[in-house]
């Protein structure tokens, strides 16, 4: 669904021609930068590099490796945020796209290639700029989301926009994984649209003035499962920490059980087959957990 008042939004990506650009991918995960890469390509732009991100001792995941890229793709490793300034002036790309990056790109890495960066932000700019839009969507109740395609500057996700469009976010969707699919689908279609408009030096519209919501990492005020709530409330809590991913401080959601501390990963409001899941009595309603990591005593 796109907004027809939004000129980005109306204009028909499959009629989009843009001159083959050399273009710098800036992501951390291997789930962001492949499918990102392989979009950029098949539309017939070069991607020398992916600008990929120094793995913290504290990560539970992966980060984005050599192998995880197709042959011809450098993967560069940046000690720190002002050395993608240095690799983007050595690479001299076109335009460099970003999506997903966990640290804020320097203002001097974010004009270094000649068309400058841009950036794909899983909400509707100006709502939910931060690293989190998704997991405080689903923890505000919403519907569907945003993915919107905004130049970058010096602030962050505040750039002018080049395209939009919405996508649904219904219970179904459990994980980062699955949503971002969802979100990379969706900015791939913009993509022919975008590029031509930035080919074209086009400055983009800039955001809604709307007052614009921030979406930062949760924090310890809705990191402990209160089973005094009502089930609902407890379910979308543990669906909003589990697609919101990884946090660097806190940990969530923590519940106990039987005297036992355990990380929630998924339940479910209706009873589930015989012999799966755990009932546990709420405030208001009953929920099933059905997996769940074991923490060590608090």
């Amino acid at each position: 669904m796109t907004s027809a008042s939004d000129p980005a939004a109306t204009a028909d990506p499959a009629v989009e021609t843009v001159p083959a650009l050399r273009i710098a991918v800036v992501a951390a995960l291997p789930q962001t930068a492949p499918p990102l890469v392989e979009a950029l390509r098949a539309l017939g732009h070069q991607v020398p590099v992916v600008i990929g991100y120094r793995r913290p001792a504290d990560w539970p995941g992966h980060v984005l490796g050599e192998h995880d890229l197709p042959p011809g793709v450098d993967l560069a490793v940046p000690a720190g945020p002002e050395s993608i300034t240095t690799l983007l002036r050595a690479y001299a790309p076109d335009a460099a796209v970003s999506y997903g990056y966990p640290r804020k790109l320097p203002a001097a890495a974010v004009s270094a290639p000649r068309l400058g960066t841009i950036n794909c932000h899983p909400s509707d700019l100006p709502s939910y700029r931060g690293p989190n839009p998704v997991g405080w969507a689903v923890r505000n109740g919403e519907r569907e989301i945003g993915v919107t395609w905004h130049r970058m500057d010096a602030q962050l996700d505040s750039g002018a926009v080049l395209a939009r469009t919405t996508i649904p976010l219904d219970d179904r969707m459990w994980s980062f994984t699955g949503v971002n699919s969802r979100v990379l689908e969706a900015a791939s279609a913009m993509l022919p649209h975008v590029l031509r408009r930035l080919a074209d030096g086009d400055a983009g519209e800039p955001q809604p003035r709307r007052e614009a919501t921030w979406a930062g990492f949760f924090s310890d005020d809705y990191a402990t499962v209160d089973w005094s709530e009502p089930a609902t409330h407890i379910h979308t809590q543990v669906r909003a920490w589990n697609i919101a991913g990884h946090h660097p401080r806190v940990q969530g959601p923590v519940a106990t059980i039987d005297g036992t501390r355990w990380r929630l990963r998924r339940t479910a409001l209706t009873q589930p087959p015989p012999g799966t899941g755990r009932r546990i009595s709420c405030g208001t309603g009953d929920l099933w957990v059905l997996a769940a990591d074991q923490l060590d005593p608090a």
